[in-house]
Order: C-alpha cells, then structure tokens, then sequence
C-alpha cells in the first residue's frame, strides 16, 4: 500500500521543502477506496498571523484500491505556512496528519497531531566560498601570538602561552586573563590553514574591549590594541583573499561593555544624546543588561540615532565593510528585532559584494520564535546562513550513543529536517556545520569525556583533561564526526585546535591556547587529507543534492548527487567491523574517494571508520 502522504518524496510533494515566491507546488494523497474520500482539501495556515485557507484536491484516479487527490499551489508573498490534509470520509470528517518525528502522513479522526511547514522565500544571495569550502574559527586570543611585549591594562592578568591549567575560571577573573594571541599571529598561520582546506576564516569579537573574549566592546570602530591595528587587519584581511579565503568578523549588536565610550556618555548627564541607545531604568545606576550581566548593558535597539549610527550609511558596518570583511556572524540574533536583520541585510548589500550573513541561532532557524514572535530568518531579506547546532548535537548524540534507538532516528530525522524540509536550498547549501564552538564543550571531550550536564566550572576543572584512554576513543569517533560534517551540504566548521586534539568542557576550558609544537600530528594530517578530499571535490559539494540513504546503531549512509554523478559515505560508529556489501556495493563498480584507515577489502568497514566511494 501506498504511503498516504509524505513530504520527502517527490511522488507526493513537489518541490519537496521550502518554494520561491509565486513557484506553483505540487500536492499528492493517496486514500483508500473503502474510505471514500470526498471534498479533499489542503489546508494552509499562515504562521505569522494564524489566518488558514484551503484549495481544493480534484481527483486524479485510482490506483488499486487506493484513490489519488491532487492540488497544486502558489503564493506570491514571503510568509511562513504550516499544512495539513483534510477529506469527508462516510459521513465523518477525517484528516491527514504528520507523524510525530517523520514526514509521513497518517489518517486520523482528531485534529491535534503535527503539521508540515513549508516557507516561501525570496532568492537569496549567498557566497560561494560557503558552499563548497570550509569554514575555520579563531578565538584571537588563543590562536597564536606573533610578538611579545604587548601593553596589557593594570587589571587583567598576562598568561605565558601554553599554560592552560592557569585560565581563569572563578568569576572574579573569568575573562580577564590574555595569551597574546594577535592578527600579526593569524596571519602567519594562513598558508597552514590553506593546506586544511580554509576557504572562511570567522573570527570571534577583535573590537577594543575589556575582556579576552571581547564580547564586550568598548569601541565599535577601534580594533583592541592587544590584536594590532586596522592596517594589521588589512594586511590579514588582503593576504586572506590572495590565499582564496574570505573574512568574516562576530558582530556584535545586542549589547555593548560597560566601558564603552558611548555607555560612559550616557552614564554622565540624563541630557545625554547617548542615553537613549541604553535603557535606564534609574539612571545612572541601573539598567538594563544582557541575562543580568551588569557590565553588558543591553543596547536599544529602537534607538533611530543608534540604528543611523550602526546600520545607516556611513556607519560602523559600512566601516567595517570598507576594510575589506565579506560578512558578519550575529551575535544572539533572536534577540534582535527582525526589523534590524532587515537593516543589517540592506547594509550588507550596500558593500557591492556577496556578504555573508551567518545567525547564531541554537534552534531550527526556520520556525525560531523569540520573544512572542516568530523570526523570519530564512524568508529572503536577513540571514545567508545559521550556524547548525541541531546537526552538530544530533551527530554527536549518534557518534556516541548510537547504540540507542532514540539517537538513531534523531540523526535521521534532523538532517532531513535541516537539509531537505525546512530550510531554503541557498541557505542549506551555506550553512555553518560545526561540531565544537567558543560556547560548547569541545567535540573530543563531548565524544569520550564525562558529560558536563549541569555541573559547575569547579567539576568543569577537575574533569577537564581526558585520560589516555578517553583521548584515543574520543580521537576515533572524532574523525568519523567530522567525515560525516564534510559530507553535508553548507561548509564544516573547524573551531582552532580541534584539528590538533584540543579538548575541554564548557567555556572558558574550550578555550585553550593551540597547542603548537605540541600537536596530535596524525590528527592534523587527518584534516589536511579530509580537506584535500573537498577542496578536490568542492564544485561537486557545492550544488549536489542531499539524500539520507540509510541509519541504524552501527552505521550511518549519505549520499550526493548532482547530474550523472553520485558518491555515499559511509560510517562505521562502532568498534567491531561491520559488514557493507548490502548497504552500497549492489552497483556495478565502485571507486574509493577517500577513507579514515586502510580498508581490508570493500565488504567491510573497520571500527571507528569511514568511507566515501563513487558508485556507478
């Protein structure tokens, strides 16, 4: 029998996922005879205003016993929809549902289970280099110091480089303790960075500001002294390019540091023109600030003098373009009005370039809802990309606990979700694919350690170096994480150190400095082979299409496709050898792209291991 509906499947749903604006969609249900279907409907509701409306299925045959309703569909504004079917069945009212944690529909005589969404979005302009390349992170003050001697403020602690059991964890010096790392630093390193593959390079905050973390800014326009100066970040910024990298710079909007000029302005007099980019609640001494953090004072964001100052023309972020930057990370987006990631966008445009717009976003991005409202992220007019944290979390759920059902089928059910279902192809195509960030526990540490759950920085500590043993289990089921993070539409993202075996819990711990000299060189040779396999391979990546072939508790099957050409890889997340004959090597020949260890023969899969073959 026939699947009644199912999303996925281009036989029933055509385009399957997001539509363009005015593109006609195809809808496809198959009814059982006996239920004699009649006034077959599709029913649409409008996310944004909850306004639903319906279009009628005319009949379009029978098959077997089954009766086939069709309806085609288009609308011509941007807008987030939800849908679902509903017929006259005998009398009683009947309807086609979404089966809880599938895209497969189910008849039911309720209307209380899941819908399907589809949003309709406008064309949008995304970067190359995020389509088939890859993406390195740098935390600047970890990465590499370039000189010493730099000018460290009476209230902040200089730390020799390397001596990571010295970070500051306690509150009163979190933040306060600097490595030295530079730009002159980062610059140097590039020509490594290319023999990984770098096609991105994204920095976290470099604006002067009070804290190693820079979160914090003092001074929007002022690079902090402790990095260089805006000709060092030039000179980065032009050899990154020559190199075929482009440059992307946190931003940072939400909130600014208590020591930031304008801040201070505001503090001294009420008549202040400042005083209305804050919000005082008794001023000078209380106000508003980011989840109670007294020194990040909340900006306001409907401040027409400080959206002319930061959005309008001629302001920090057309500064900021002027110095050569091809885009912005934004910094805890959902809490900036909609209204302002439209302006933000309008400014990218205004840099004459493709600016890359990526949103810290922890959620599906398609259905956000923040504060009260749904975001429209991904409809056409704010973000080019997110960064993927429900694939980040679902892979390494399944790298390490696969063994259990329930993380099987989240790994299937998220990449479908993200890659195929919600998002616009543009934007899967450039998502940031990450498996460790300057706000998680390291990916090593997640894929061996003891788990972090709600502990405190003091247990943090204590459990913060992995054993022998844990670090060599950690390392395997890294490699096989970052294969599949390779094989995925958008770009992976490499946070610094990963590639040389960083470990560590929650920030500050995942903050390390890079271990130069020091590091796992069969593991940065990982990295170099992995990303010679997609530089090799990145116009292919960079506009296949995705399909999910198969995933059970041993191994997991990805597929890309694009003309007459298709590769599957294939993983192996557990420590005995599997069998692989069934699952791929049914076609007629066969090509091995790339693999993690030296196979035996190309029925099996060693323990921990991946492959990536060209079937024909």
């Amino acid at each position: 029998m026939e699947k009644v509906f199912d999303s996925l499947d281009p036989r029933h749903k055509v385009p399957t996922g997001c539509a363009m604006v005015e593109e006609e969609v195809f809808f496809r249900v198959n009814i059982c005879l006996n239920e004699n279907p009649s006034e077959v409907r599709l029913i649409l509701t409008e996310c944004q205003t909850t306004e639903s409306f319906s279009v009628e299925m005319q009949f379009a045959g029978q098959y077997g016993n089954e009766v086939i309703f069709e309806a085609k569909f288009s609308e011509s504004k941007r807008k987030i929809l939800r849908y679902h079917f509903e017929y006259n069945s005998n009398g009683r009212r009947k309807y086609i549902k979404r089966r809880q944690d599938s895209f497969e529909g189910e008849i039911r005589e309720d209307n209380q289970a899941e819908e399907w969404q589809m949003s309709i979005y406008t064309p949008i302009n995304t970067h190359i280099n995020m389509q088939g390349g890859v993406i390195y992170q740098i935390f600047p003050d970890r990465f590499f110091r370039a000189s010493e001697g730099q000018i460290i403020p009476e209230d902040r602690i200089y730390r020799e480089w390397g001596k990571n059991e010295e970070i500051s964890y306690e509150r009163h010096n979190i933040s306060k303790d600097f490595f030295g790392g530079n730009l002159e630093g980062i610059s140097q390193k590039l020509e490594f960075l290319v023999s990984l593959g770098v096609t991105t390079l994204y920095f976290n905050p470099i604006c002067w500001a009070g804290t190693n973390h820079r979160y914090d800014a003092n001074d929007y326009k002022t690079v902090d002294p402790l990095l260089g100066t805006e000709e060092d970040l030039k000179r980065l910024i032009c050899k990154a390019h020559n190199l075929g990298m482009i440059v992307i710079l946190d931003a940072v909007l939400n909130h600014t540091g208590w020591g930031n000029i304008y801040f201070k302005k505001a503090c001294e007099s009420k008549d202040s023109p400042y005083c209305e980019w804050y919000n005082f609640i008794n001023h000078p001494d209380d106000y508003e600030c980011w989840w109670g953090d007294r020194s990040l004072p909340k900006v306001n964001q409907n401040s027409a003098s400080f959206q002319k100052y930061m959005y309008g023309k001629d302001g920090v972020l057309d500064c900021w373009f002027s110095l050569g930057i091809d885009g912005l990370r934004l910094d805890v987006v959902d809490e900036i009005p909609d209204s302002i990631v439209k302006k933000i966008n309008i400014a990218a445009k205004r840099a004459q370039k493709p600016i890359v717009i990526i949103g810290e976003v922890w959620e599906d991005a398609s259905c956000k809802v923040s504060y009260g409202g749904l975001r429209e992220y991904l409809l056409g007019e704010e973000l080019t990309s997110v960064m993927n944290y429900p694939v980040k979390n679902a892979i390494l759920a399944y790298v390490r606990y696969g063994h259990e059902q329930r993380w099987v089928s989240n790994l299937w059910y998220t990449l479908n979700l993200i890659f195929i279902e919600n998002y616009p192809r543009e934007i899967s195509h450039s998502l940031m694919n990450l498996l460790s960030t300057h706000d998680t526990v390291r990916a090593i540490t997640k894929l061996a350690g003891t788990e972090v759950d709600d502990h405190d920085v003091h247990w943090q500590k204590s459990h913060d170096i992995l054993s022998s043993e844990e670090y060599l289990l950690g390392r395997k089921r890294l490699k096989i994480s970052y294969l599949l993070l390779y094989f995925l539409p958008g770009s992976p993202s490499i946070f610094y150190g990963d590639e040389a075996g960083l470990s560590g819990q929650k920030d500050p711990f995942c903050r390390k400095c890079y271990p130069w000299g020091n590091e796992d060189i069969s593991l940065v040779n990982f990295f170099i082979q992995l990303g010679k396999f997609r530089t090799n391979n990145a116009d292919f990546f960079a506009k296949a299409d995705f399909k999910v072939v198969f995933v059970d508790s041993e191994k997991c099957i990805l597929e890309r496709s694009l003309k007459e050409r298709r590769i599957r890889c294939i993983i192996n997340r557990t420590e005995r050898k599997i069998n692989i004959s069934a699952s791929c090597l049914l076609y007629e020949k066969t090509e091995v792209l790339y693999s993690i260890e030296e196979q035996d023969n190309e029925k099996e899969l060693e323990p921990y291991s991946g492959i990536v073959l060209e079937v024909f």
